[in-house]
């Protein structure tokens, strides 16, 4: 009697029939969105960078990233997360804010995370935490960024003696990219705070 030829019995047809109900039944992730701000809206008059220019190793407390990692100011002591908001400016005795508004509209503190986990990490001119670099820092410490918008204000709360207009540099660090803009703060409507915003969709 002839034997049935393992090639008939356990052709490439029979295998595919065979493996068909399994694959159905296994589930493939989605591929996750890429981390990507929208509707950048820059403060009138001032121009934003959307692209990282290298200058050399990273400077500590300028708010830029000079090597073009996607970081910003690392190495300086600042706590990083996937987003990140820097101010840095020059005059030692003026006090400028920088305010970090989450979807939820929640401002960033010193202390615990918004809900949006946003953190602020330093907060100058403060006596034993910026010996003189005034620099403000605000980072996402846990989690992944909430969709919506962000707000981010430039604030001059005072002068104490200095000579306006502040420069004041904005860096802003979104997953692997990296946004600058350089603003004059000086008191007054609508010369003593910047805004910028953009949006997580």
């Amino acid at each position: 009697m002839p034997v049935p030829r393992r090639g008939k019995l356990w052709g490439l047809p029979l295998l595919a029939a065979l493996a068909a109900p399994a694959a159905s039944c296994i589930e493939v992730p989605a591929p996750r969105d890429a981390l990507d701000a929208q509707n950048l809206t820059p403060p009138e008059g001032v121009g934003l960078e959307t692209t990282c220019t290298p200058t050399g190793p990273e400077i500590c407390f300028d708010a830029r990233d000079n090597n073009c990692n996607g970081i910003i100011d690392e190495g300086c002591g600042l706590r990083t997360g996937i987003l990140q908001f820097v101010i840095a400016w020059e005059a030692a005795q003026v006090d400028v804010d920088l305010n970090v508004h989450d979807p939820s509209d929640e401002v960033a503190h010193s202390g615990d995370p918004t809900a949006g986990g946003l953190v602020k990490d330093r907060d100058c001119p403060k006596a034993g935490e910026c010996q003189g670099q005034n620099v403000e820092n605000v980072y996402l410490a846990e989690g992944e960024p909430r969709r919506g918008h962000y707000k981010v204000v430039v604030h001059l709360e005072s002068l104490n003696g200095a000579t306006p207009p502040v420069r004041v540099r904005l860096g802003v660090r979104v997953g692997p990219k990296s946004y600058g803009m350089v603003m004059d703060l000086a008191p007054g409507a609508g010369t003593e705070e910047k805004v910028f915003g953009f949006d997580f969709r």
